[in-house]
């Protein structure tokens, strides 16, 4: 049943969501799993009832008539849209090259928080090795910069081949979007262990630097304990865009498909936010990037790496909070 009951939503996909083709579908369902259980009780094999009722009910213009959606299925650009048809190879290929990016994109947004503990570190050694440190704490900040760069730079090449995604009107079938579909579920569990975690270092990374200074009120103390704090907070963020990676491409594959019609698994919460503002439809798309622009230049400006970093916990809730007003 589990072939035929496919085989009606493909037959379906691109009608129009109407309360009348709805209850087409119901009926045709009806009629060939009443067809299947007779041919079943008749002593037909699972495949030979199934192959036979497709064959009886597969098509759907010649039962139009009976089913009263004539008019429907003849209709204009009823079929007449240009949609691209994403296999199940290009899905499992799209999902994983957004996991791999999302990882890569984490790794070098962490590089790009924790770039400052070289000079930070240096900064504290006492005048007899500050020379040398500071020398080695620059090669790190500007290697760790590099890096991000390359990886930022690598992640956005590769995720630019699946562009047209977003450029051009694309559709899965059913039982792609159902696989889909289980795998966001599936995955559900893990990316809240994930943001969790995140929340975690987010929240107790300013105790090494309490703790260090408590301990002994020495430069080199704090130094370490603004690094941990540092590597904590870049812990937290790569996990945290590592794990929105692999779910926006869960999202994005389920939105694809338009709520107009039969094709299912429509992924609302997907639909563009529309702020209704010319300046917040221009620069949210772009919200982050900037944001991290600004980072940079602040912490550079004034070398209060130690500070500056509670610019993205308050971005964070800005941002959340523009979206939903």
């Amino acid at each position: 049943m589990e072939t035929i009951h496919n085989y009606l939503e493909s037959m379906f996909a691109r009608l129009p969501n109407t309360q009348e083709v709805i209850r087409a579908k119901c009926e045709l369902g009806q009629m060939m799993e009443d067809k299947y259980s007779e041919l079943i009780e008749a002593g037909k094999s699972d495949n030979e009832a199934v192959a036979q009722v497709i064959a009886e009910f597969g098509n759907l213009e010649e039962l139009s008539d009976a089913l009263g959606i004539s008019h429907i299925l003849h209709g204009d650009n009823v079929y007449a849209d240009n949609i691209r048809q994403i296999t199940e190879n290009e899905v499992h290929s799209y999902i994983y090259d957004a996991a791999f990016c999302g990882l890569l994109r984490g790794f070098g947004i962490f590089l790009a928080i924790i770039c400052s503990s070289g000079p930070i570190l240096a900064a504290t050694y006492h005048a007899s090795s500050a020379k040398g440190a500071m020398t080695a704490g620059l090669v790190f900040l500007f290697c760790s910069i590099a890096a991000a760069v390359a990886l930022l730079t690598y992640s956005a090449l590769r995720m630019g081949r699946w562009s047209f995604i977003r450029r051009m009107p694309c559709s899965i079938d059913y039982s792609t979007a159902g696989m889909v579909n289980d795998g966001l579920r599936n995955s559900h569990g893990s990316f809240v262990l994930q943001r969790t975690i995140a929340v975690l270092l987010f929240c107790s990374c300013y105790i090494p630097l309490i703790v260090l200074d408590y301990i002994d009120d020495d430069p080199v103390n704090s130094g370490i304990g603004v690094t941990i704090l540092l590597f904590m907070v870049g812990i937290a963020v790569w996990i945290l865009v590592a794990a929105a990676g692999r779910e926006k491409s869960y999202i994005t594959l389920l939105g694809l498909n338009s709520s107009q019609k039969m094709d299912g698994h429509y992924y609302k919460e997907q639909e563009k936010v529309h702020y209704g503002n010319r300046f917040l439809d221009a620069v949210m798309p772009v919200y982050w990037p900037t944001l991290s622009c600004v980072y940079l230049i602040i912490s550079f400006l004034t070398f209060r790496w130690d500070i500056s970093w509670i610019i993205w916990p308050i971005a964070a809730v800005a941002y959340n909070l523009i979206r939903n007003l």
